[in-house]
This record gives structure tokens, sequence and C-alpha cells, in this order.
């Protein structure tokens, strides 16, 4: 059917099946994959032929318009060569942008711009599930008081870099806040709330509070205070 190039910033999981299948690898960013099938999820065969799934949103089809200069021989898209020139590195300054997806509601969400690749894999996997992400907190002011925390805020939270995300869940089995979705809560809730969360518990970047000590299960961030600290403080310095 084609051929793709994968443009997720974070890389992106090769999965057995659609949706929670076992994960096979992980897809470096600027990848190239042969496509198989096409919905939702695509079915897609690396080079070195094992075939498995992943979300279409996180593959640029290639067309015959541009060369990739990297390899000089495989052509891939204009729209493909800009996404990789401009997002080879996340940025030094905090650029806080509003956010707005299908699967998101109640507070407005507000983020950096390096965050959002990761929201919209989240409201894919939400979408998946048939949940909904009710927000309660996103990006906060240095130097604020935080009111109605679970738990005590981090001094280097990424909330205050916009790398971070409090929230509830709701689907048509329910809503579920703090109390419900702890932990050692997880077996007993509805299928599609435990599809979701382990989504976001295999996810290349993304993590889930409700594995943390203390455990903080509203919370979702991508780990940039400790994955690139010198990033994160620069991020904040430009607040």
């Amino acid at each position: 059917m084609g051929r793709g190039l994968v443009i997720a910033r974070g890389g992106l999981n090769l999965r057995e099946s659609p949706k929670t299948g076992n994960v096979l690898s992980t897809l470096r960013r600027g990848s190239k994959v042969e496509i198989l099938e096409e919905e939702t999820w695509l079915k897609v065969k690396k080079s070195d032929g094992s075939v498995g799934y992943v979300l279409a949103d996180y593959i640029e089809k290639e067309d015959n318009d541009l060369v990739d200069q990297s390899t000089n021989d495989t052509p891939v898209s204009t729209a493909v060569a800009d996404v990789l020139s401009l997002a080879n590195d996340e940025q030094d300054q905090c650029v806080i942008k509003t956010y707005a997806n299908s699967q998101f509601i109640g507070k407005e969400l507000r983020a950096d711009v390096d965050f959002l690749p990761h929201l919209d894999r989240l409201n894919q996997y939400a979408l998946d599930c048939a949940v909904k992400i009710y927000v309660t907190s996103s990006a906060r002011e240095p130097g604020r008081s935080v009111s109605g925390a679970i738990v005590p805020p981090a001094s280097r939270s990424n909330h205050l870099v916009g790398h971070a995300i409090d929230m509830n869940l709701q689907s048509a089995s329910g809503f579920f806040n703090s109390s419900k979705l702890k932990k050692t809560n997880l077996a007993n809730l509805p299928g599609e709330i435990q599809d979701l969360l382990n989504l976001v518990k295999g996810d290349e970047v993304l993590r889930w509070g409700g594995e943390f000590n203390p455990e903080d299960p509203v919370h979702i961030d991508d780990e940039l205070n400790r994955r690139n600290p010198n990033r994160w403080d620069l991020k904040l310095n430009s607040r």
C-alpha cells in the first residue's frame, strides 16, 4: 500500500495487535516502514521484515516530491521534511499554548508546545478506549500555590513547564477520580479505563502517576524533569 515515516517525537511502539497488543519493539523517529493495512491503526512492516501495528497519526505517508538528504535515495514528502527539520530537538524556551482535542474535557488545557505531540497520542489512546479525559490542572504559573492537590506538588514539577496534566477519567461506566484510580484498585476498574491506563504505562514517553511513590493517580507527564533536567531548567527560566 506504500511506505511511511515515523514522525512521533518520542518514537512509536510497534504492537502485536491494535490498541493494547503486546509491544514488539519501538520504532525510532525517522525510521521507515511499509504500510500493509490502513485504518486508525496501521499494519506495518519494518525493514527487518517484522510486522505489527502502530497508531496511524504518527506515520506520515511518503510520496515522490522530495529526496531525503540523510539517505539520498528514499523519497519523502515535503510535509515530512518540514516536521523533521522543525522538531529534531525540543525547544529550550517554554511556549505555552491552549490545547483542545476530541477526548479532552473539563478545564482549559494549557501546555508547552513540546508536550503537544504527547497529548495528541494520549487523545488517540483515549479515543480508541472510548474514554474522556477530564482535565483538572495543566500548566501552572511558577510561584503560585496549588489548591486541592492530591499529593504535595514537587518543587521541580513538570506542571511548571507545561509538560503535565492532572485529570479524572469518564466513560460509559461512570466517572473515575483519584480514589477510584489508585493503583491498588486498578484490577477493579472497567476494561476501558484499565486499557487506557495500560496504554499510558506502555508508552515510550508518558508516565502515569499511579506508579509514583507516593502515588498520584490523576497525573500524567513526560518525565522532562528527569529525562532532560537541563532543558527543564531552561524552560522554567524562560517563563
